[in-house]
C-alpha cells in the first residue's frame, strides 16, 4: 500500500479508505513541517560543529532538504501531487543527507581524513528521515526509507574502504599490539562498523514498519467502529449504542420474532407543505424528525426509517421482551401529546399546527441486513408492517389520532382510556379484516 493511495476501493470500505487517506495526508504535510523546524536546528549546530572550509557545503546540503520540505507542502496543497512524489522526496532528502557527509571528501580537501568519518557512526543521521517517514502511516514509505539509507550508506562507506590509503584488512600472524595500532589509525576503514549500522538501521526499519502498520490497522478500525457507532445511534437509543457496538455483526443473522411496529405521518402534508414553501417544509421535517426520534428513544424504540413525512418505528427488534407492546401504546400516546404540545408553540409563532396520525401493530416479523456491498440496511419485513402501516391510514377514515389493532392491546394487557373498539376493520390489499381501536382526534390522553 503506497503512502497515498489514488485507485478508490469499491463497497463499504470507500469512506473507511478516504479517511484513512485522509490521515496519510495530514501525517504528510506534519512531516513537512518538522522538517521546516529541525533541519533549522541542525544548520545552527552545525556551525558550532563543523569548520568553516566545508561548513558551507553542509549548510548548502541542509538548504536543499529544506527546500524538499516546502515543495511537498505546496503539492500537498495542490492537485498535482501523486502517492509516488512521496517516495521520490524521500529518496531525494536521503541522497542529499549522504552527500553531506561524503561530499566534502570528493570536492573539498577536510583536515581529517575520510576514513576517520567512517569511525563515528553518521549513520544515524539518516534516521531522522527514516523517523519522519513514521508520519505518512505507510510501512512501504518506511520500509522504501530504511533500505535506500542502507544503500547511501553502504555507497559511502565502500567508497572511502576503496580509496587506496585505506586499510580494510588485518594481516594475519600481528601481534595483539599492532593489531590495536592499526585499528587505531588513522587510514584504517572497520568494516564491522558498518556491518553493525546496517544492521541496526535494518532492525530499527522493520520495527518502524511493523509500528507503522499496526498504527494504520488500529485507525482503520476505529474509524470504522466510529461509523458504526454513528449509524447505530441513527436507529437505536443512546444506552442501546454501546452494547451493540461491542458485539461482531449483532444484527446480521435472519431471524423471526414478536414485535411492535408503528407508523406516523403527518395529515394533509401535501397542502402544508404547499403553504410553507420549499425552505419551510425541510425545516418542518428536521424538527418533526428530531422529536418523533426522541420520543421513540424515550419509550425504548428503534427508529427504522424516515418516510419523508413521517416515520417508522419498531419496539423489540434487538432484544425483544415481554413490554415491548407496551412501550409502543405508550410511544403512540407520546407522539399525541407531543403533537399537541408542539401546535400550542406553533400557534404562539402563528404557524400552522401540524396533525399527526399513528398506526400501530404487533406481531411477528422477519429482521435481516438487506442491500448491496455498497450500501446495507436492516431491514423489518412481513404482515405485521403492511399492517401498521394500513392502520395508519385508516386513521383518516376513522378521524382518529391513534389506531392499533387488538393484537397490540392485547399483548399490552391494557386500553388507554378514552380508546374506542373499532370492529373488523378491512384493509387495503389485506384479504382478512383486523380488529381495531382507535383515540379519536383532539382527545387528550393522560
Amino acid at each position: 500500500m503506497t503512502a497515498v493511495q489514488q485507485s478508490v476501493p469499491r463497497g463499504p470500505v470507500r469512506q473507511v479508505w478516504r479517511a484513512v487517506r485522509e490521515e496519510e495526508i495530514a501525517g504528510a504535510r506534519l512531516g513537512a513541517r518538522l522538517r521546516l523546524i529541525a533541519i533549522p536546528m541542525v544548520m545552527i549546530a552545525m556551525l558550532i560543529w563543523v569548520p568553516l572550509d566545508i561548513l558551507w557545503l553542509i549548510e548548502a546540503c541542509l538548504l536543499v532538504m529544506l527546500s524538499l520540505g516546502v515543495a511537498q507542502i505546496a503539492l500537498l496543497s495542490s492537485s498535482w501531487f501523486r502517492s509516488w512524489q512521496v517516495y521520490v522526496i524521500v529518496a531525494l532528502e536521503i541522497v542529499v543527507a549522504g552527500f553531506a557527509m561524503f561530499g566534502a571528501q570528493i570536492i573539498l580537501e577536510p583536515p581529517w581524513p575520510p576514513q576517520v568519518l567512517l569511525d563515528n557512526h553518521t549513520v544515524v543521521y539518516f534516521y531522522f528521515v527514516l523517523a519522519l517517514t513514521t508520519l505518512y502511516f505507510s510501512p512501504w514509505l518506511v520500509l522504501w526509507a530504511g533500505i535506500f539509507s542502507g544503500l547511501v550508506w553502504s555507497a559511502g562507506f565502500w567508497w572511502i574502504a576503496s580509496l587506496p590509503e585505506s586499510i580494510v584488512a588485518i594481516p594475519d600472524g600481528i601481534t595483539i599490539e599492532e593489531e590495536v595500532a592499526l585499528i587505531n589509525h588513522p587510514d584504517f576503514v572497520n568494516v564491522e562498523v558498518w556491518s553493525q549500522d546496517l544492521l541496526v538501521l535494518s532492525i530499527t526499519t522493520l520495527v518502524l514498519a511493523v509500528v507503522v502498520w499496526r498504527t494504520r490497522r488500529l485507525l482503520s478500525r476505529q474509524i470504522t467502529v466510529a461509523r458504526e457507532r454513528a449509524n447505530l445511534a441513527r436507529h437505536f437509543p443512546p444506552t442501546m449504542v454501546d452494547e451493540l457496538a461491542s458485539h461482531d455483526q449483532p444484527l446480521a443473522e435472519v431471524r423471526r420474532q414478536d414485535i411492535a411496529v408503528m407508523f406516523v405521518d403527518v395529515v394533509g402534508f401535501t397542502s402544508l407543505s404547499e403553504r410553507l414553501g420549499a425552505e419551510g417544509t425541510i425545516a418542518l421535517l428536521r424538527e418533526l424528525h428530531g422529536r418523533l426520534e426522541q420520543t421513540v428513544f424515550e419509550h425504548g424504540g428503534t427508529l427504522d426509517k424516515f418516510l419523508g413525512d413521517g416515520v417508522m418505528a419498531t419496539f423489540g427488534t434487538t432484544h425483544p421482551g415481554e413490554r415491548d407492546a407496551t412501550h409502543a401504546l405508550e410511544s403512540a400516546l407520546a407522539v399525541v401529546q407531543l403533537s399537541e404540545d408542539w401546535n400550542q408553540v406553533r400557534a404562539s409563532m402563528k404557524q400552522d399546527p401540524v396533525t399527526l396520525s399513528v398506526g400501530v401493530h404487533f406481531g411477528e416479523v422477519v429482521l435481516g441486513d438487506v442491500g448491496s456491498a455498497w450500501r446495507l440496511e436492516y431491514a423489518v419485513i412481513g404482515d405485521t408492517v403492511n399492517v401498521a402501516s394500513r392502520l395508519e391510514e385508516l386513521s383518516r377514515v376513522l378521524g382518529a389520532s391513534v389506531v392499533v389493532s387488538r393484537e397490540l392491546l392485547d399483548a399490552a394487557g391494557f386500553t388507554p382510556s378514552g380508546m374506542i373498539e373499532g370492529g373488523p376493520q378491512d384493509l387495503r390489499g389485506r384479504k382478512a379484516p383486523v380488529e381495531v381501536c382507535y383515540l379519536p382526534r383532539e382527545t387528550v390522553t393522560p
